[in-house]
Parts: C-alpha cells; sequence; structure tokens
C-alpha cells in the first residue's frame, strides 16, 4: 500500500518528513506520495506562495528518496484542488492506496467535497499533533505518529523576522528559500 498525503507545503519541513516516514513504518507503507496543492479549498484568497516554489521545495526535500514520490496532479489541473479527485487520479495508476492528514485537517474533514466517498474509496489516517488527540469518528484513523510541533506558518514567520529555523528546514530547502528570496514581505 501507499499513502497519499496532501498539502500546501508552504514550505515543507521536517515535520512534514518525519511524519512521512511514521506512517512508512507504522503501516508498512512502500512508498509516500506527496501532492502539493495547487489552491487548497479552505484557503481560497490565500497569498499562498507560487505553485512552482512549493513544488521545487518538496521535490528537492524528497529527492533521492526512492519510499517518497511528488506528483503534480493538483498544478497541472489549476484551480481549487479536490482531494476525491486526486485519490481518483492517483488510484488510476495505484491501486492500493491510503489517505494521510493532519489533525487540523481531520476537524474539517466532514466539510471536505464528497469526504463520505473518500471513505469508501481509501482507509484514511490521522498524524497526532497534540499529546491529547481528539476522538474522531470511526472512520478516520489515528495514526501513532510523532508530535511534531512545527508549523510552515511559524516558518514563514521566521524567516520574514530573519529569525533562525535552519534545522526546521532541510539543507536543500533552506537555501532554495533564501536564494529565492521567499517568505519576505
Amino acid at each position: 500500500m501507499k499513502g497519499v498525503f496532501g498539502g500546501n507545503f508552504n514550505p515543507v519541513h521536517i515535520g512534514h518528513l518525519i511524519v512521512a516516514i511514521d506512517a512508512i513504518r507504522i503501516l508498512k507503507l512502500k512508498k509516500i506520495i506527496f501532492v502539493p496543492a495547487w489552491i487548497s479549498p479552505f484557503k481560497k484568497g490565500d497569498k499562498s506562495t507560487p505553485f512552482k516554489h512549493r513544488l521545487e521545495m518538496l521535490k528537492l526535500a524528497t529527492e533521492n528518496k526512492p519510499f517518497f514520490k511528488v506528483l503534480e496532479l493538483e498544478g497541472r489541473r489549476k484551480g481549487v484542488s479536490y482531494t476525491y479527485d486526486t485519490l481518483k487520479e492517483v488510484m488510476e495508476n495505484e491501486a492500493d492506496i491510503c489517505l494521510l492528514i493532519g489533525e487540523d485537517q481531520a476537524e474539517e474533514f466532514t466539510s471536505w467535497h464528497r469526504w463520505e466517498d473518500i471513505i469508501k474509496m481509501v482507509k484514511v489516517y490521522v498524524f497526532r499533533r497534540s499529546e491529547s488527540p481528539q476522538k474522531f469518528p470511526v472512520y478516520l484513523n489515528l495514526l501513532p505518529s510523532k508530535i511534531i510541533e512545527i508549523s510552515s506558518t511559524e516558518i514563514r514567520k521566521a524567516l520574514n523576522n530573519n529569525e533562525p529555523v535552519d534545522y526546521y528546514l532541510p539543507d536543500k530547502v533552506f537555501d532554495y528559500i533564501n536564494k529565492n528570496g521567499l517568505y519576505k514581505e
């Protein structure tokens, strides 16, 4: 089985990679398929970093890791990215997949486009984000992953304020951000 891990990855950080490795280890997955969102339906109007930069940072963070794969499906489709559509497209080539989401996404899962169809298509696993995770409905499976209290929002703020974030990001991602002047207002 392979795990589909979608998100803005703005920027991808060490927390994303650690929970992805946890999912591989705990669920015995063959691979994690990262799918960066073009536009999240929950972040319309958000001034997200352009897709090309988020995609490139994700590629840099996962290169030379045969257990990681990056798909740019949502970038090719453009527009709002719905998980249901992405899963359908991934399943054209990958029959045995599961969906990996964070606790924050799980909280709003029932407001997702075609969420009931998603739980019929795939098993959904939730990464913990706190010591005392919420109770979720039975169709969401809590993954006993490490708790990583790093957020992309905090990293962007720190970068904008010239605060150090070196160990939160893979070196190549940190270098890419600096080279391209990202996250500076």
